[in-house]
Order: structure tokens, then C-alpha cells, then sequence
């Protein structure tokens, strides 16, 4: 049976909330939904109807005006003649995008025809109709030309009563009408379906966003946080430069987010290790536990953050691993590779009884750091925590024409996620390795991966063209949707973000033009404005991780959404998940709290060379871990 909404000529007009710049009401606690999962109690109207296409039963209908605007034509309204008032065009979201229930928000952005002068954003399928009238609201621009066009952003009542209704349930479509005289309207023609998760997503991110230090662009930049437990749609600090600039940049944390391994800079903007230090912090409080004599790099912690795999470049020069105890105070092993192999980039199965890891040709790591080579190859080995023993490596993915590197097991441990790019015989002084690579994807391989295996592209999620998309890293928790397993990837990309960010004709100023060059532009893009530059933002996208190899041949991916808590105007990478957000940071120690002072720490100075807050004591002891 189809099913059929009964109309309901009422509409919304409870509680206003003001959001970019414009006022919307509606029942703030959402719309009564008839049965429907997850949906709360509210003062709407309420629509009922026998579904049968695979949505929750309940449907909804709401219609949240602008009270200062005029009202805008009710169905059945008449089309306008197209030489009077044309189509709008929908610029984001994007066709196809599977989105998590409780992300909460969604900016729809749209280019306005001409002339227009209100406009209703409608979202619609057999057991939905909820609009939402609207003025233009410009959407800015990040490079700060002229706005390209409007965005609504959803008050949350709205998404609730859409998100709700539609878990697991059919597309429903994105419609923006427009209006000149307030009697005919114009429907945008751009079909842009949406779908909803049945599981609402559960965990974090920690992730890197760059920040302006003595007036230049990629000097500097903090680790922020978002629980997507929460509703609040702001960058949260955690870890942020202060005053003194001091860049708080490559992290790892343990799944279970108790700790984290963070590393320091000075605000140079360069990508060398030589003046880099890792500390490994309690996360919930801030407080350095070890890490002092980690090597800068990579690690990767058992789920019980009880202990920590690092590269060493340091150390072994990356011919084998360290394995610290979970604070990364104790040196508990040396594992080496064999002779002439090289390893970095590690990352620990769920059970922690299987490590992934890059391994670069030999005698191919710069002296800048391990995070700068070609040609990587992905191999896996047995981790023994008992005996803080690594098994004999063997090979999963190799490939001389390309370069495999950030690998990371899925929760579950069925599946590889990782970085394919092409390897056309770059130096890593061409600015175009492992470390910022333009054509690199996001891929997969099966664990194992079985004999002949070949990466799996995802074609929904990397788009076409040379789009930075890097660093990929799962959800926590394996979802079901629609009779499959489901996963969430994070990733950063240089791809165009809607209305708001284009990035199309430019490149990244940073990192610079060679791995020990200590500006943070190359020489090509000095005198070059932070605005003109690439503004690599993080993204997400679900992925079908169903183990039968059949559906290789398809596209496991959907199209990838922009993650809305982040700052569109600054860079943003290296998105981190933990199954818990542990906690939040204690007052007063959020952005230019305690920062590095590169002094003494005494009686009358709170903070240490290594970054953290100790009180006025240093020691092992006291949380703070001196350089």
C-alpha cells in the first residue's frame, strides 16, 4: 500500500530559536511522531498514515515559519513562468548522503534564482512534509569574495522531527521553493536525496585545527574535540596553541580515550621532527603521565590504553618498534624487524592481537621524520602482550607504482582502511608523499586479505580528482542498516565544501617545499595570502562493511558529508575517534590556559617545557614531563 499523508493546515509557531541570522519556530521539543523510533513528545501536528516503504511508522508534517517574513505561497500554488522567476540550485548537501540521526545539524545551501525574495526548504517522501520559509541568509566566503548564494541551517526540532521519522527509512528529498511575489513559485530541479542511519553514532574525534600565529597561516594550531553525544555544533578545545604559539599537532589516542600521545612544536610551521616532543596526557584532565623519551611519530595503544606501540625513529631509526607501558614511561621491549626492514605508521587490531604497518623501501626515511617516504607497503604481524613480543611480519598490500601508508583495523577487525595514492617517482621534496600526497584515496582491503587481493576504491566518498583525501579512521561501533553492517569513516579532503569553500585551483601552503624547510609556506607560495591557499577540511562518509567479497565490485561507500562542529575557516586534520569522550578539559585550561613557556619551572611558573600544567613542580611524579 502507498502510503498518504493527511494534510494539516496548521502550522508552527512555538518557540524561536535565532540561527544564522535568521529566526525560526516551531515545537523546540519536536513533533509528535506516531510510534516512531526515537522521536520525543512534542506540540506538533501530528500525522498518521499505514506505512509501508520501509519507514517508521508515524509521519510527520510541519511547517516552521519565519515570522517576519511575509507568508509564502501554500500548495497547490501555481509555477511561475520560467522567464520570470527560474529554479534555485542546490548546491549542498549532496545527493545520496547517508546521515547519522543524532548529528543534528545540516546546513542546506542553495544558489538563489533571480529576484527571488523568500524561500521554503522542504523535505519530503510518503511520510514526511516538514518546510522550513526562509530570507536569504548569505552564505559567507571562506577566501572572503563576494557570498555565492544562501544557507538554512535546520533548527533542531526540524531535524528531529525529519531524523526521527526516517531512520532506516526511505530517501527523503531536499526541495527548495522560491518565490517573487508571494502567488507562484519555482522548485529547484537539482535532485538531492537524503537518508538517515537507524543507529544513532556513538563516540568522538580529536583532530588538528590549524590557527594564524604573528600574522601567518599554518604556523601553529591545537587538537579539538567533538562528542557526538552532545548537541552543542562549535569546535571544542582541548589542546590549543595559547599565546605563545606553541603548535600542539600529531596525536593518537587509545580507543577507549584515556590517553593520548601528543606531540609539540614551535610555532614554525615546519614538518620536521628535530624540535618535536611527545607527551602522552590522562586525557580527562590534561595531565602528562610520560612520553618524555617516546620518539616523535606514530602510536597506536592496546584498547585498555594499559600499553603503547610506537615507530621509533628516533630510537631504531624505524627498524623496529617500541612498546611502552600505557603511559609512556616505561620501555618494556624493543621489537625488531627484520634486518633492513622498516616500520612505521602501526595501528592495533580491537583484541590487540593483530598490528598494521607501513614499511617504506629501505633507507628511505628522511632525516626530517618517518612520516615522509614513497612507495609504502601495508604488512601485518601478531602482537603478544604478554610478552610485548611482535610475530614475524607478513606481507598484505605492495605495490611499486603506489604508496599505501595510515592504515587502521576496523572495530571489528574485518577490514583495513588506508591511503592509496600514485607514486610516479616523487622525492619527497616535491611535496607529494605520504605526508601530503594530491591524489591520494581513501581504500580498503578485506583482514585478511586474501591471495591477489587489490584495494577496494570507494568511488562515493573520494569523488574524482586530485582531492587530498587523507588520513581515514573508523567509527567505533559497527552499525546495521537496512540488513548490512555499517561503518563511519572520517577523512580530510581538499575538496570544495558547498557554498562556502572552494578549493578548486589552489594548493596547500603547507607543508613546505621540503620536509626541513622551517617556514611554514614553500618558497613558491611565500607573500601568498592564508585565504589563497587550499583549506583542507574533515569529512565523513558511511561505508558498507559486510565481509562478502561480492560486493567489491559495487561502491561500499556513500557520498561524504562536511562534519558541522568544525571551523570552515581554518584547516582541519587528522580526525582521531575514541569510543568515549572522556570527560571535559578543568576551567580556565581551554585556548591561552597553561602554555609552553620554554623557561624554568618553579614556584612561581605553572607550566613546564613540555606544555602541561604542573603546579609549579616537575617531575615524573607531579604530571608534568620537562624536555
Amino acid at each position: 500500500m502507498t502510503p498518504s499523508i493527511k494534510r494539516v493546515s496548521t502550522s508552527l509557531v512555538i518557540g524561536c530559536a535565532a540561527i544564522c541570522g535568521l529566526t525560526f519556530c516551531g515545537d523546540d521539543q519536536g513533533s509528535q511522531l506516531g510510534g516512531g523510533d526515537g522521536g520525543s513528545d512534542g506540540g506538533g501536528d501530528e500525522t498518521t498514515f499505514n506505512n509501508a516503504d520501509g519507514g517508521t511508522e508515524g509521519g510527520i508534517h510541519t511547517n516552521y515559519k519565519c515570522p517576519s517574513c511575509p507568508a509564502f505561497p501554500p500548495l497547490p500554488a501555481p509555477a511561475c513562468d520560467p522567464s520570470v522567476l527560474g529554479p534555485a540550485a542546490i548546491a549542498y548537501p549532496l545527493d545520496g548522503t547517508l546521515l547519522p540521526p543524532n548529528m543534528n545539524v545540516l546546513e542546506v545551501q542553495f544558489v538563489p534564482p533571480a529576484k527571488a525574495t523568500l524561500y521554503e526548504v522542504d523535505f519530503e517522501n510518503g511520510i514526511t512534509d516538514v518546510r522550513v520559509e526562509t530570507l536569504c541568509a548569505a552564505v559567507p566566503d571562506v577566501r572572503k569574495g563576494t557570498s555565492k548564494g544562501c544557507g538554512v541551517t535546520l533548527p533542531q526540532a526540524a531535524w528531529n522531527d525529519i531524523a526521527n521519522a526516517n531512520r532506516e527509512g526511505n530517501p527523503v528529498s531536499v526541495i527548495v521553493r522560491a518565490t517573487i511575489d508571494g502567488q507562484c513559485v519555482s522548485s529547484s530541479t537539482t535532485k538531492v536525496d537524503l537518508s538517515y542511519a537507524k543507529e544513532d553514532l556513538a563516540g568522538g574525534i580529536y583532530y588538528w585545527q590549524s590557527a594564524v600565529y604573528g600574522g601567518i597561516g599554518g604556523k601553529t594550531g591545537g587538537i579539538y574535540s567533538h562528542d557526538f553525544g552532545t548537541f552543542d555544533p562549535t569546535p571544542t578545545p582541548f589542546y590549543t596553541s595559547g599565546s605563545s604559539g606553541t603548535c600542539v599537532g600529531c596525536h593518537n589516542v587509545s580507543r577507549d580515550g584515556v590517553h593520548m600521545a601528543l606531540a609539540t612544536d614551535d610555532p614554525d610551521g615546519d614538518d620536521e621532527f628535530g624540535d618535536v616532543h611527545t607527551l602522552v596526557l590522562d586525557v580527562a584532565t590534561r595531565t602528562a603521565v610520560g612520553g618524555a623519551t617516546m620518539s616523535p611519530g606514530f602510536q597506536t595503544f592496546t584498547h585498555d590504553h594499559s600499553k603503547m606501540i610506537s615507530s621509533s625513529f628516533k630510537s631504531q631509526k624505524d627498524f623496529g618498534f617500541d612498546i611502552f607501558d600505557g603511559n609512556g614511561k616505561t620501555l618494556l621491549a624493543s621489537a625488531k624487524l627484520p634486518a633492513n626492514m622498516l616500520g612505521t605508521q602501526p595501528d592495533l587490531s580491537r583484541d590487540d592481537g593483530s598490528l598494521v604497518f607501513v614499511v617504506p623501501p629501505p633507507m628511505s626515511i628522511p632525516s626530517a621524520g618517518d612520516h615522509h617516504f614513497n612507495t609504502g607497503a601495508l604488512y601485518g604481524s601478531t602482537f603478544t602482550s604478554s610478552s610485548n613480543t611482535i610475530g614475524a611480519p607478513s606481507l598484505l598490500l605492495a605495490d611499486n607504482t603506489r604508496n599505501y601508508y595510515y592504515p587502521s583495523f576496523s572495530p571489528n577487525g574485518t577490514f583495513i582502511v588506508f591511503n592509496d595514492a600514485p607514486q610516479p617517482g616523487n622525492t619527497p621534496t616535491t611535496n607529494n608523499d605520504a605526508f601530503y600526497n594530491r591524489g591520494a584515496r581513501v581504500k580498503l582491503i578485506h583482514n585478511p586479505p586474501g591471495n591477489g587481493a587489490k584495494p577496494i576504491d570507494l568511488q562515493a566518498l573520494n569523488q574524482t580528482g586530485d582531492l587530498t583525501n587523507s588520513w581515514p579512521r573508523w567509527s567505533p561501533f559497527v552499525q546495521q542498516y537496512k540488513g548490512h553492517k555499517l561503518l563511519w569513516v572520517t577523512f580530510s579532503s581538499n575538496r570544495d565544501y558547498g557554498l562556502h569553500l572552494s578549493n578548486k585551483g589552489f594548493d596547500n601552503c603547507y607543508p613546505p617545499a621540503s620536509p626541513l624547510y622551517d617556514q611554514p609556506q614553500p618558497l613558491s607560495k611565500q607573500n601568498t595570502t592564508y585565504e589563497n591557499c587550499a583549506e583542507p577540511q574533515i569529512w565523513m562518509a558511511a561505508i558498507n562493511v559486510d565481509e562478502s567479497t561480492a560486493l567489491d565490485s559495487s561502491d561500499r561507500s556513500y557520498p561524504a558529508f562536511w562534519l558541522p562542529f568544525q571551523d570552515v575557516n581554518s584547516h582541519n586534520h587528522s580526525a582521531q575517534w575514541v569510543e568515549k569522550v572522556q570527560g571535559t578539559p578543568p576551567p580556565g585550561s581551554d585556548a591561552g590556559g597553561c602554555v609552553q613557556t620554554l623557561g624554568t619551572c618553579n614556584g612561581n611558573n605553572l607550566c613546564c617545557n613540555g606544555l602541561i600544567c604542573c603546579n609549579g613542580v616537575c617531575g615524573d611524579g607531579s604530571g608534568c614531563i620537562p624536555n
